[in-house]
This record gives C-alpha cells, sequence and structure tokens, in this order.
C-alpha cells in the first residue's frame, strides 16, 4: 500500500482473508481503498485516517475503528457485516430509569467507556454514507458510536439491520437520513441537523427509543408504517423543528411519544397508531396544520389531547388555533369550549359550580344560541302560566291590557323595562313564578355578559 500509485486509483483488495491488525491511524493517503468481500481477523484501524474514498462492501469485520476519519468521498459500508455475530440484541431504554421527557437513556454518554463494533465519532465525510444491507452485531447497548459526525452527503441506511442502538447525537448531514427498512434497537440522533429529511418509514423497525431531541431537519420527518415494537419503544421529539412531521405508525406503539416544544409546519398522524392513554406528551407543540391517515372529526381530536394526562390549556389553544387558520371556526369554537371545562376542573366547590351553570346556559360564550334558547323556553313556559292565571292590575288600573308573552318577557329581561312587571301585582303560586322568572333572567344575564367577555379577551 506503501507504494501505491494515486494516479492508478484507489487501493483494491476483493475476496482477500486478512489475519492480523490493520492499523491504519493517523495516515494521510491520496487515493481510495476498497476492501471489498474481504474477511478481516482483526479489528480494522483507521483512526485519523485521511483517504479519497472508502469501500468495506460485503466484508467482514470485528470491529471498525474510525473516530476521526476524513475521506473527500463516498464512505461505503453496503452489505457489510460489522461485530462478533450473532451479537446481543439490546434496545435503547433497558435497564436505565427515566428521566425528563420519558426519556430512558443517559443525556450523553461518555465517550471513552462507549463500546461499539463501529465508531464514526467526529468522522467527516464529503459524499455520502452508504449503509444499505449493513448489518451491525454487539454485545453492548450500541452498535453504532458516532456523535459528531459530518456528512456532507446522505446517509443510506435503507434495510441495515442492527442489534443494538445508533448514537448520532449531534451529527450533520447535508442531505437525508434514509433508514427505510432498518431495524435497530434504538435511535439516539439528538442536536441532529439534517438538511432534506429524515427517512424513518416503509418498514422501519425499532425495539428501543427513537430520540430526536432537539434536532433541527428540513423538508420532513416521517415515521410511515415504522414499527415500535416492545414496551420501552417509544418517540422523543422534543424540541424538534421541522416543517413536516409523518407519525402515521404502522401500529399503536406501547411506549411514550413525546412532542413536548415542537416546532412542525404539518403533523399527520392515524388514530389507529396512536399511544396509550397517559404516554402521549404535546405540551407546548406548536403546528399550524394537522393532517390524518383516515378522517378525524374535532370530537377525536379532543380524545387526542386528552391522551396527554399533564396537559395545559395551551394545547387546547393550539388545536383551535390550527382549526381558525383552516377557516373551520366551529370547531375553533368547540375546542375552546372544552378548553373552558378543563380549566373549572381544578377550580373550588364554588367555581365548579358556577362553570357548571355557564356550561348548560351559554356553553362558556361559546354557545351563543344556547342562550336564546333557554330564553324563549322560559317565556313559553312563562307565558303558558300566565294566559290562564292573570295576576291583578296594580291600583285596578285598567289602561294596559295584558299580554302574558309581553309580561315574561319583561320580568326575564333585567333593567330594561316594558311596563308590565310595573303594571300587575300576582300573588301566592303567580308570585312565586314571576320571582323565578326574575332571577332566571339575571342568571342567564350574568353568565352571558361572563362568559362573553372571557370569550372576547381570550380571543
Amino acid at each position: 500500500m506503501a507504494g501505491h500509485d494515486p494516479a492508478s486509483g484507489p487501493f483494491r483488495l476483493r475476496g482477500a482473508r486478512i489475519v492480523g491488525p490493520v492499523d491504519l491511524t493517523h495516515r494521510r493517503l491520496g487515493f481510495g481503498l476498497e476492501f471489498v468481500e474481504c474477511h478481516f481477523a482483526d479489528p480494522l484501524d483507521l483512526r485519523g485516517l485521511s483517504a479519497v474514498s472508502l469501500d468495506l462492501g460485503a466484508s467482514r469485520v470485528p470491529a471498525l475503528m474510525a473516530d476521526g476519519l476524513a475521506v473527500e468521498g463516498d464512505v461505503r459500508l453496503a452489505g457489510c457485516r460489522i461485530g462478533a455475530e450473532p451479537g446481543q440484541p439490546m434496545a435503547l431504554g433497558t435497564g436505565v430509569g427515566a428521566v425528563r421527557d420519558g426519556v430512558r437513556a443517559p443525556r450523553r454518554v461518555p465517550e471513552s467507556s462507549a463500546h461499539a463494533p463501529l465508531r464514526l465519532a467526529d468522522a467527516r465525510i464529503a459524499g455520502n454514507l452508504v449503509a444499505e444491507e449493513l448489518s451491525l452485531f454487539s454485545t453492548g447497548l450500541w452498535s453504532c458510536f458516532a456523535p459528531r459526525l459530518r456528512v456532507d452527503g446522505a446517509v443510506q441506511g435503507q434495510d441495515l439491520n442492527s442489534t443494538g442502538a445508533l448514537y448520532l447525537r449531534d451529527a450533520r448531514v447535508g442531505h437525508a437520513v434514509g433508514l427505510n427498512g432498518a431495524r435497530v434497537g434504538g435511535l439516539d440522533a439528538t442536536g441532529l441537523a439534517c438538511g432534506r429529511g429524515f427517512y424513518a418509514d416503509w418498514g422501519f423497525h425499532t425495539s428501543g427509543q427513537v430520540l430526536l431531541r432537539g434536532a433541527a431537519v428540513e423538508s420532513v420527518v416521517t415515521f410511515h408504517d415504522a414499527t415500535l415494537a416492545g414496551p420501552h419503544a417509544g418517540l422523543v421529539l422534543s424540541r424538534l423543528t421541522t416543517p413536516r412531521l409523518r407519525l402515521d405508525l404502522h401500529s399503536a406503539p406501547q411506549g411514550r411519544i413525546v412532542l413536548r416544544d415542537a416546532h412542525v409546519g404539518a403533523l399527520v398522524d392515524d388514530p389507529s397508531a396512536w399511544p396509550l392513554p397517559g404516554n402521549l406528551d404535546i405540551e407546548g407543540l406548536v403546528y399550524k396544520r394537522l393532517g390524518s391517515a383516515s378522517p378525524v372529526d374535532v370530537k377525536g381530536r379532543l380524545g387526542w389531547l386528552a391522551l396527554d394526562k399533564e396537559a395545559g390549556v395551551g394545547v387546547f389553544e393550539q388545536l383551535a388555533v390550527s382549526y381558525q387558520l383552516s377557516g373551520d371556526e366551529r370547531a375553533a369554537r368547540t375546542v375552546r369550549h372544552a378548553r373552558e371545562r378543563h380549566l373549572r376542573r381544578g377550580d373550588r366547590f364554588t367555581g365548579r359550580i358556577w362553570g357548571i351553570v355557564q356550561d348548560v346556559l351559554f356553553g362558556y360564550g361559546y354557545a351563543p344560541r344556547r342562550a336564546l334558547l333557554w330564553l324563549l323556553a322560559l317565556v313559553a313556559a312563562g307565558s303558558s302560566w300566565f294566559s290562564v292565571r292573570t295576576p291583578a292590575r296594580v291600583g285596578g288600573s285598567g289602561q294596559r291590557v295584558f299580554d302574558p308573552v309581553l309580561y315574561c318577557v319583561d320580568l326575564l329581561v333585567p333593567v330594561v323595562s316594558l311596563g308590565y312587571r310595573s303594571a300587575f301585582d300576582p300573588a301566592g303560586w303567580d308570585k312565586a313564578v314571576a320571582v323565578f322568572l326574575i332571577v332566571s333572567g339575571w342568571l342567564l344575564a350574568t353568565a352571558v355578559i361572563s362568559g362573553a367577555s372571557r370569550a372576547l379577551g381570550r380571543a
């Protein structure tokens, strides 16, 4: 290799069985390396290596140590088998306690003690990282340890198979990350920056958590048709920023879906893939539009909010704003009505009673027609009573002809007087009915004013 002429192209070995250590640490090569369909008996040490390209296609390697690797072109690991087979399947999220936002993993893995058959910490790849049908076999939690990996092209991991989890914290990818059909024990891509989308869909399978906390992904993050298998398999997407997020999974996960403080343009999900009650965290989630693989009405969306047992009133307002932006004012009012009911659950006893009164009479200001129906019902009931029981005139004056409808309206409407209330003096049960109508009118007016002022103030 030392005498290889860069003008002749890459240094090539095909089908070779290499016994003994291969140490190319901190070498600067002006050509590429191709070890295709080779079998390495010992680990391949490429730490700090600088080369034009690297191809380990269909090779078998006990371990690939490539921290600080710098490659001007592509790194090809397609069909490569790295690690001691068969490995020990392990899922991210098992064996450790839960911390904030439902994350069941250490916040930051100590790099000196992290063991993985594939290490690419601080590696720089100017082309693509091709890992299609790559097989990783590990006896610990991590199968790939690549913090701060930089790939100017794309990460192509279609049909990748890993017994453990992938660690891509603070990685930078210029184009897309493709994990279509991959099977992994989890993924920690906290702080990932990706320029063209993150695709963990169409058969993607994980037995552990997928962490995209604080990730910034252009275009789309999609888990369409993905399977989250196992009690700890979930999605932790807190503080994620992306124009489009697809969560229409293959089936409902057993683990948590955490969207706390995420910012997405459009969120697409599927009711059949919603998590179990208590396993959804959407506090602080901001979105402009909601979509679904199957139709979901406003009641269904309110049920989706209820999956987050600790959600505050902000999640209701966010949903209402989303409906408002889409032009569905009726659905927005329904959501804000539900928000008021949610708020009243924490009130004292008297506050809850007053809330029930406002809800029944006026829907907290979001059902104005209900107040009109109550008014008409009271007028009809009072008119029916007084049409057969005419109260006595005050002072015996006969100038005003008794009208039961106008009399009841005068009793129900406070402040404004039509003259009937002062012209007639009911007695006995008639007086009780008149007092009931007066109290009902004041109660209805108070509820209407209170609800309307609250609705206008929060709008």
